[in-house]
């Protein structure tokens, strides 16, 4: 079963994919695969310079690490149903991304504007570009959409979990009960 898992920077999506790896599932990283091939290409070293790229060269990306994930058949895919870029919002799984991976389920992660603004002051490792609360939110929405949209046009289920403050055991338990059950 192919699972994809996206939310936006700050969500804490990353920890709670680290409770399923924790629980036996295999869980990768899209944005790894992407900077992998990003830096044998000479584009980036970086999340960060990677997503201001060029879309052409973007896509490119993209597109590899489709073709990576797509020779998987047991994966939980740690990802952005959409990316800001300085030319607006990019959708992660464009069709030939979400044609070659073929998942089974797309979960959304999702919490609060406000607690994510919170999370993204207190992460030093990464260079985030500022966001209000209000643009927090519309970046959710956004990704949110986007989740429903990819879900649609492949004809699988869509399911959204909230991760609450320090309680993302629970979050992953909800998405564990699913994948038990499918």
């Amino acid at each position: 079963m192919r699972v994809i898992i996206g939310g936006i920077p700050g969500v804490g999506k990353t920890t709670v994919l680290n409770e399923l790896s924790k629980a036996g599932f295999r869980v990768e990283n899209y944005g790894d695969v992407m900077l992998k091939i990003a830096t044998e290409k000479g584009y980036a070293k970086s999340r960060d310079e990677m997503r201001k790229l060029p879309i052409e060269i973007q896509t490119e990306i993209q597109t590899g690490a489709a073709m990576y994930f797509s020779k998987i058949k047991d994966v939980i895919i740690d990802t952005h149903f959409s990316i800001k870029t300085p030319s607006g919002y990019l959708p992660g799984l464009p069709p030939h991304v979400l044609k070659a991976i073929n998942p089974d389920l797309l979960v959304s992660i999702e919490a609060d504007a406000l607690e994510i603004f919170e999370r993204r002051k207190k992460d030093l490792q990464r260079s985030r570009d500022e966001e209000s609360q209000s643009e927090i939110r519309m970046h959710l929405e956004v990704n949110r959409t986007f989740g429903i949209a990819y879900a649609s046009s492949m004809g699988i289920p869509f399911m959204i979990v909230n991760n609450e403050n320090n309680k993302p055991e629970e979050a992953a338990k909800i998405i564990m009960e699913v994948l038990k059950r499918t």
